[in-house]
């Protein structure tokens, strides 16, 4: 392409969109890569404060922001994802139906290290609905050597996939609620009531619901019927895993001979947050506070559950950053840093 006066690039076509920006009215191409300019488009591109444009030059070696664009999308990703543009040398990938989240962070790094692409994300783990734009992507310049180009690609393709979409395939759910003072009667159960739209937000359903005493044999055995008699795929334990000497929740995921990944998380509401496996099936141990606050640990590892995203303990722990939650006066999540930060 070639740098050159407005008025010695008339009748030559443009090497890139043109951006034209009406504070708080528009911002958007005033015209398009190809556009052929004539003397009626000179006044709106002074008023533009242009006064040089690129222009296509047929020498070959270089690749136009548009062309980059749209090769980088198709390497980020797979069908999982819609692409739209380019527009103004940036195209957007787009989710095209519901599930998880997955993105490859030490390629992320990679590719915005480069200098000459950057790609934007929203967060890693977040759950996507159709249509949710999940990243964007564009090369910095209006073109890029060819050959230049051509190597980092390669290397997107090499260690991508990028960004990955996970289907909540684990839909049945069983919840297991423990405390002598639930199941006397003492105390109401409210589980179901608290549970089953998040459960249903992401497309399950609670299959099998048991009240259990504080009975470690009882427990584990609840946990156990669940998964080999319910086809329970995921097991959501509330209460009894505190200290207090009548809190034996823990012990009887072990009883059950579930493996046990963590207990305790850097995260407020959860900080007695317990996640085991039994059989592959994960089972989440949610402390009471799931009873009090809206937004707990259980809305954090809950997706990753029923995506079968496997929960490991580092990335409980790598919560305690953005693991706060603000108690805000008008809870915006997940459109807020609670559980962002790992």
């Amino acid at each position: 392409m070639k740098k050159l006066p407005v008025e010695e690039a008339i009748g030559k076509p443009l090497a890139s969109d043109i951006t034209r920006i009406v504070p708080g009215k528009m911002k958007g191409p005033a015209f398009k890569r190809g556009h052929i300019l004539s003397e009626k488009d000179l006044p709106l591109l002074k008023d533009m404060g242009k006064a040089h444009v690129y222009v296509l030059d047929p020498d070959k070696g270089y690749i136009h922001e548009d062309d980059a664009a749209i090769a980088l999308a198709e390497a980020y990703g797979g069908e999982e994802f819609e692409r739209l543009g380019p527009s103004e040398g940036r195209i957007n990938l787009k989710a095209k139906g519901m599930g998880l989240l997955k993105i490859k962070l030490s390629l992320l790094h990679t590719i915005n290290a480069t200098g000459d692409i950057i790609c934007s994300t929203i967060h890693q783990h977040t759950v996507c609905h159709r249509g949710m734009t999940v990243a964007a992507t564009r090369i910095i310049p209006v073109a890029m050597d060819e050959i230049r180009f051509g190597d980092i690609l390669e290397k997107v393709k090499l260690q991508g996939p990028l960004l990955k979409i996970l289907p909540f395939t684990r839909r049945k759910v069983g919840i297991v609620v423990t405390g002598g003072e639930v199941y006397t009667g003492r105390i109401p159960d409210s589980s179901v009531e608290i549970l089953s739209p998040k459960v249903a937000a992401l497309g399950g359903e609670i299959v099998s619901h048991a009240l259990c005493p504080d009975d470690v044999d009882v427990i584990g055995r609840t946990i156990t019927e669940m998964v080999h008699e319910k086809g329970c795929e995921v097991v959501i334990t509330t209460g009894g895993l505190s200290v207090d000497p009548d809190d034996v929740t823990l012990e009887g995921m072990e009883k059950c001979g579930a493996t046990i990944v963590s207990y305790g998380s850097p995260i407020l509401p959860g900080a007695m947050f317990a996640c085991a496996y039994l059989e592959g099936v994960p089972i989440l141990g949610i402390p009471a506070a799931v009873f009090y606050f809206p937004i707990t640990v259980l809305d954090l590892f809950l997706p990753r559950a029923m995506a079968d995203d496997p929960i490991k303990r580092e990335d409980i722990v790598a919560l305690g950053h953005g693991g706060l939650c603000l108690n805000c006066e008008k809870c915006t999540y997940p459109i807020c840093p609670f559980g962002k930060g790992g």
